[in-house]
């Protein structure tokens, strides 16, 4: 069932603030003929088809990159694909495509691995199709964090010491800004560049309005005050 292996739009759409780029074709405003950008990678055939996803072709995400592509890409039994996406998103990965194959057999495993190769794929994952007895993979690429820690609105019991507001750290992803500025699970961020950070929300829109920069974080550690400087990473990859 082509549901089953569908990644669901929202969930990226509400984790990532995407950057979309368009190109304007000259002299063709009077003509009604527009021309079908090249899916990228190997040719389709009867038994193989791979679909981008809209906005994040290569031009958008080769210089969002974490590193270079590997050379051969892993290639993974996926558990489910929702599963697979909460793992994968917090760790920096994002959804760049997804392939369709009519039969499961060496063959389709070939031409997975071929193009994920082929359009530079940090990760792939793969899962059989009950209804057809195909396969369905999704191809990612691990991007450059914001931020890369995650964070949730302070309770009841935390607000009566912050009654202004604020947010909780909680897990915080290796070799990203959060971890380079030796931010801490539970760590409670109460300003940025001394803008009151009052709940999840605003946080997240101020990470997003200092993309690039370097900001000041005011935090509480227990019973210490702290400040602590991140240089925000050139992503669209929202903090989740």
């Amino acid at each position: 069932m082509l549901a089953s292996v569908r990644f669901r739009e929202n969930l990226m759409t509400f984790r990532f603030v995407l950057l979309l780029a368009c190109a304007a074709l000259g002299g063709c405003a009077t003509s009604s003929f527009v021309r079908e950008p090249e899916t990228p990678g190997l040719r389709a055939d009867a038994d193989n088809r791979y679909e981008p996803v809209a906005g994040r072709d290569a031009s958008v995400i080769d210089p969002l990159r974490a590193g270079a592509p590997p050379e051969q890409t892993p290639v993974l039994p996926g558990r489910t694909p929702a599963a697979d996406q909460e793992l994968l998103t917090p760790q920096a990965f994002v959804l760049i495509g997804n392939s369709r194959h009519r039969r499961d057999d060496d063959d389709a495993r070939r031409w997975i691995a071929e193009q994920a190769r082929a359009i530079g794929a940090d990760t792939v994952r793969w899962y059989v199709v009950p209804d057809t007895g195909g396969l369905a993979a999704a191809y990612f690429v691990r991007v450059r964090l914001v931020f890369g820690a995650t964070f949730r609105d302070l309770n009841a019991t935390e607000r009566t010491s912050f009654p202004a507001g604020g947010v909780r750290l909680g897990e915080i992803v290796g070799d990203s800004p959060a971890s380079r500025a030796n931010l801490r699970a539970g760590d409670i961020v109460t300003a940025l560049d001394a803008s009151p950070v009052k709940d999840r929300v605003e946080f997240q829109s101020l990470l997003r309005e200092h993309m690039g920069r370097t900001v000041e974080l005011n935090l509480a550690r227990g019973s210490e005050t702290l400040r602590r400087k991140v240089q925000l990473g050139r992503t669209f990859a929202a903090t989740p």
